[in-house]
C-alpha cells in the first residue's frame, strides 16, 4: 500500500518539529530531575513507545548514562476503544530492584495499563524512585486514576495515529501525529 493511501484519511496534529521540539524540552526537565541519579532505568512500553522513547533517550544529559530495557503491555489490540483488560505478553526484566525507573509510553488514555505497570514494578522491584513519560496523555478517557510525570502533549478525546501510534499495526511510521478520521468503531 503506498503512503498516498495510507495517509489519506489522517489529519496531522503535530508536525515531526514541533515533536522533536517538544522531546527536547522534556529531555532537559528530566535530564535536570535525574542530574544526580546513577544510571536510572528506563523501561520503553512496547510497540507504541519505540519512536518516542529512542527520540526522548537522544536527548537525555545524564553523566552516568541510562539502562534501557523493554516489556510489551497492552489493552487495545486492534480496536479504537481499550479492551478493559491488560495483556503481558512481554514482562520480563533483569534484577532492577532499588533502582530509579522511568517508564516510557506513548498514551496514558484509560490508565488501566500504566496502572497495571506501576502497580507491578512497585510490587516487584521497590524502586527508589519511580516516574513516568508519556508522549501523550488523554485525561478525558481516564477510568483509572494516574498521572503522568512528564507529558509531552495533553490531547481530546482522538483516535491519534502516527509517531508510533497504531492502528492495527499500520500508521507507526508516520514521522507526524495524526487523528485517523473515519476509524471503524468495534461494536
Amino acid at each position: 500500500m503506498n503512503n498516498q493511501l495510507l495517509t489519506s484519511n489522517v489529519k496531522q496534529i503535530y508536525s515531526p518539529q514541533q515533536i522533536q521540539q517538544r522531546i527536547q524540552e522534556m529531555g532537559g526537565q528530566i535530564s535536570a530531575d535525574y542530574k544526580n541519579v546513577d544510571v536510572p532505568v528506563v523501561i520503553g512500553v512496547m510497540k507504541g513507545a519505540i519512536v518516542f522513547l529512542a527520540d526522548l533517550v537522544r536527548n537525555l544529559k545524564i553523566d552516568s548514562g541510562v539502562q534501557i530495557e523493554f516489556v510489551r503491555l497492552s489493552s487495545y489490540g486492534a480496536a479504537t476503544e481499550s479492551a478493559g483488560k491488560v495483556q503481558a505478553p512481554y514482562l520480563e526484566l533483569p534484577d532492577i530492584s532499588n533502582r530509579h525507573i522511568l517508564v516510557v509510553e506513548d498514551i496514558v488514555d484509560s490508565g488501566r495499563t500504566a496502572t497495571f505497570f506501576l502497580e507491578y514494578l512497585r510490587a516487584q522491584y521497590n524502586p527508589a524512585s519511580l516516574k513516568m513519560a508519556v508522549f501523550l496523555d488523554k485525561p478525558s478517557r481516564r477510568v483509572v486514576e494516574v498521572k503522568p510525570d512528564y507529558v509531552g502533549y495533553t490531547i481530546s478525546d482522538l483516535f491519534v495515529i502516527g509517531y508510533g501510534l497504531d492502528f492495527a499495526e499500520k500508521y507507526r511510521e508516520l514521522p507526524f501525529l495524526g487523528e485517523l478520521m473515519n476509524a471503524p468503531v468495534e461494536g
